[in-house]
């Protein structure tokens, strides 16, 4: 198992079942954080894959260390469905339309970001397009800059590896 996938059970353990439209949106979320430099990473790949299944499979819900990666085929689907053509404005009206199918529910804008900021850290390389993103996101999911440093620090305590 790798460090990332469990950075990703103990990131997102906690999270409720959401509908397949909400799940989706959170995932075209995911997808347009790692998309916004105009780079898709080894890395980004393979955390998307692990994020998606955890968002949308029954293999996703499994018990942590049983959880797994979205079949390639799934993943290239996901791929082509989710694939930015244009340029910036596109990803912010995706981005948009994406955080309109989460409503008013308020657990899945927390999660939303949650998962955006898995993504982000999954490369460790943060861009300037990426920065200003993550500033488009919070506006957008209406999180307020203190709920948003809060689910930041969650994540990178997930993602650190535990002291021995």
């Amino acid at each position: 198992m790798t460090l990332f996938r469990l950075a990703v059970d103990r990131a997102l353990t906690s999270l409720p079942k959401f509908s397949n439209e909400v799940g989706r949106a959170i995932i075209e979320i995911a997808y347009l954080t790692m998309a916004v430099d105009g780079e898709l990473r080894d890395e980004e790949l393979d955390a998307f894959s692990v994020i998606a299944a955890v968002m949308v499979s029954e293999a996703g819900r499994a018990s942590p260390g049983e959880r797994k990666d979205l079949e390639d085929d799934d993943l290239r689907d996901w791929l082509d469905k989710l694939h930015v053509n244009g340029g910036q404005e596109e990803v912010i009206s995706r981005l948009h339309a994406a955080v309109q199918k989460l409503g008013g529910d308020l657990e899945a804008r927390r999660a939303a970001y949650r998962v955006a900021c898995l993504m982000a850290m999954s490369d460790l390389d943060a861009a300037d397009r990426e920065f200003e993103f993550d500033l488009d996101l919070i506006a957008s999911l209406d999180l307020g800059q203190d709920e948003a440093e809060q689910i930041l620090s969650e994540v990178n305590a997930a993602v650190t590896p535990p002291e021995n």
